[in-house]
């Protein structure tokens, strides 16, 4: 399985066979095109070296295929401006890829981050205020 290979064993070189060049990156931390998500993903994966992700769910449908994803980890560079904290974290995503002729030309995601927030310290619950 692609994701597998890329999340799970880091297998860089897939993005750039399976996303297009002129892909629609939806996610605005990824940036744009196959590069940018490649390069989100250098960066996550030097936070959180130890992530293991898994695949809850997945529905096709003509040319998309939803997946819902679980990653657990930890927490060991910096991620978005937060310092590491060693803390595990878990963190959830769904994605929507569009797929035209075994490439991947468009991917959304909307992904749990408040709660990767609340995980690593850099935001409190209203308890710990």
């Amino acid at each position: 399985m692609i994701l597998e290979e890329v999340f799970n064993d880091r297998n860089l070189s897939f993005v750039e066979k399976y996303f297009g060049n002129d892909s629609v990156e939806g996610s605005p931390q990824a940036g744009k095109r196959g590069e940018g998500f490649k390069q989100f993903l250098t960066e996550f994966f030097k936070a959180f070296p130890d992530m293991h992700t898994t695949i809850e769910h997945m529905v096709a449908e003509n040319n998309l295929v939803m997946v819902f994803l679980n990653g657990s980890g930890t927490h060991k560079g910096e991620f978005h401006g937060i310092p590491p904290t060693n803390k595990p974290v878990n963190i959830r995503s769904a994605d929507l890829y569009r797929i035209e002729d075994g490439i991947i030309v468009g991917h959304w995601d909307v992904v749990d981050q408040l709660n990767l927030l609340k995980q690593t310290g850099a935001l409190l619950s209203e308890k710990e205020n």
